[in-house]
């Protein structure tokens, strides 16, 4: 089962963790790990894109609707977003030099998850990344001489690609309030 860290502006106090845990363990599959209200966070097992959305609707219910990690209050671990990118896209340190192309990516809500648009090198800047959450595999998609994937494990998945150097790695925030990794390598 994915692991992942949700976010909810409303949170205050262990008693809104408590009641998220309760809202949680409710829906069929869901299983709650943690949660910290400093950070408005919590972590659980979700098996399926369907339990995502039912475990919004009950968290909406009880008070609590999902937010993003801009929700969270600063210092609380989180990367901070450039301002020359959108408000859901955050930087990640990389190892090494910056490099000269930074994508920009723009998650929008599709039946089967969110299509990630997303700029290339190439001077693209409407290539689209297709994330269907009935899928425990996301396939990388190419654009000219370049893989993107966004997953939970995108860098070291594109760094397994035989032939391939990572040369950006980010968080995105899907339209569901789910931070998600997203990396971009080209072929050497």
């Amino acid at each position: 089962m994915p692991q992942m860290t949700l976010y909810a502006p409303d949170i205050t106090c262990d008693h809104c963790i408590a009641t998220i845990k309760t809202a949680a363990t409710g829906i069929e599959g869901v299983r709650f790990i943690a949660g910290d209200p400093d950070a408005r966070s919590f972590r659980l097992d979700v098996p399926s894109g369907a339990a995502l959305d039912a475990l919004a609707v009950a968290l909406a219910d009880e008070g609590y609707p999902l937010g993003g990690p801009e929700d969270a209050p600063s210092g609380g671990g989180m990367a901070v977003p450039m301002a020359s990118m959108p408000s859901n896209v955050t930087m990640l340190p990389m190892a090494g030099a910056k490099p000269a192309f930074v994508p920009t990516y723009r998650p929008q809500a599709s039946p089967a998850g969110a299509d990630v648009v997303y700029s290339c090198p190439c001077g693209s800047t409407t290539e689209v990344f297709h994330y269907d959450r009935s899928r425990t595999e996301q396939a990388p998609h190419a654009c000219c001489n370049h893989q993107v994937l966004v997953a939970p494990d995108a860098a070291a998945r594109l760094r397994a690609i035989d032939g391939y150097q990572v040369i950006d790695v980010q968080t995105v925030t899907m339209p569901w309030g789910q931070p998600m990794e997203a990396a971009m390598a080209i072929a050497r």
